[in-house]
């Protein structure tokens, strides 16, 4: 059993989970609740002088606090996670913010200016720590839904490239793409884009447009290549021949296609739309392993290898009822990391310890 708690901003630490939002002071929020803390968003928290935040304690003390036995085992076995993306919620909500300026003026002379600007600024927030894995609680800092999706997607597709191994200019106009791939959602109407309920066959077919409108505008600028437009024409095309707007089939569908794909698919289903709640980067990830025949697997793998869904010192549940800190991450089971069982200290390997095939991180 658990109750929420409020904890000073002196006191807060990396794997605090959020038990309410953190917005802005126009009332956006800029984290969101259910979020395990890493030290970028404690950051921010400091920075912007917020009081300090409602976290979650367990009230048979299972989790708080951790027993010193425990803690020197936690210190024998924890490795650092990879180098993540660093992009604060700051960055994030300026980058959005002059996402919006773009997308609602598109008409304009400096509309390519601009767009390559706010990409420089991502790509050097990106790889000024030669980032190799995104953390997905970062994709969860803010709830402007077009703008924090097309930041989302760009980072996350620039760490799919990477994985990959793309050179670094192909992964360069890969952002890019990702960064743009929904500009021609700013010729859809906006009670369609956030309509609560669900769409008729209709509007559904209004929103499909928005590919071909996006491709049109680039088109007409002149500053983008060919491979920016192929992407932003057809990521959401499907292996199997079933997507839109051109039914390609398997490998006739770009690698940058496929990438975004992929990028805008994960991205959605952990954020809040009007339509729908989020759902966790698990339940997330195993929906797009679900939909193989959809999707390139070579991509998913790359995907798989590039994400981290518990960053090392957040505090998990597990299935079996216990809690858990993570110490250790495994790049091809992102979803089942290396744990230490806070009461007892118990070392749970999921990716590797066959006795643990039955406990999942929840």
């Amino acid at each position: 059993m658990e109750e929420k708690i409020f904890v000073q901003r002196e006191k807060i630490e990396v794997g605090m989970q959020l038990g309410e939002s953190i917005k802005d002071s126009m009332g956006r929020v800029m984290i969101e609740n259910g979020v395990y803390l890493d030290e970028y968003q404690i950051r921010y928290i400091k920075e912007k002088m917020y009081p300090g935040i409602y976290t979650y304690r367990f009230v048979d003390d299972k989790a708080v606090p951790i027993p010193e036995a425990t803690k020197k085992i936690i210190r024998q076995h924890r490795k650092p996670d990879r180098a993540k993306i660093q992009l604060s919620a700051q960055v994030k909500q300026q980058l959005e913010e002059r996402m919006n300026h773009i997308f609602e003026h598109t008409e304009d002379e400096d509309f390519t200016s601009n767009s390559l600007d706010i990409f420089g600024e991502l790509e050097s927030a990106i790889f000024k720590n030669d980032a190799v894995a995104i953390d997905v609680n970062m994709i969860k800092i803010s709830d402007e839904y077009t703008f924090k999706h097309s930041v989302d997607v760009a980072a996350i597709s620039m760490m799919i490239g990477r994985e990959y191994g793309m050179a670094k200019e192909e992964i360069h106009h890969l952002g890019i793409t990702g960064l743009l791939h929904d500009v021609g959602k700013a010729k859809i109407p906006n009670e369609i884009l956030n309509k609560p309920g669900k769409l008729t066959d209709e509007e559904f077919e209004t929103i499909k447009n928005h590919s071909l409108y996006g491709y049109e505008i680039l088109k007409e600028k002149n500053n983008f290549s060919a491979l920016i437009l192929d992407g932003v024409l057809h990521h959401h095309e499907k292996m199997n021949g079933l997507g839109y707007p051109d039914q390609l089939l398997g490998k006739d569908i770009s690698l940058f296609s496929r990438i975004l794909s992929v990028a805008d698919i994960f991205d959605a289903l952990v954020t809040k739309r009007p339509y729908k709640g989020p759902i966790s980067g698990r339940e997330a990830m195993e929906m797009v392993l679900a939909l193989g025949s959809e999707l390139d697997n070579t991509v998913i793998q790359s995907f798989i290898e590039s994400v981290i869904l518990y960053p090392v010192d957040s505090i998990v549940e597990l299935s079996n009822g216990e809690m858990a800190k993570v110490v250790e991450n495994n790049k091809r089971y992102p979803t089942r990391p290396k744990v230490v069982e806070i009461q007892t200290g118990k070392i749970y390997n999921l990716s590797e310890d066959h006795s643990c095939n039955n406990i999942v991180v929840l």
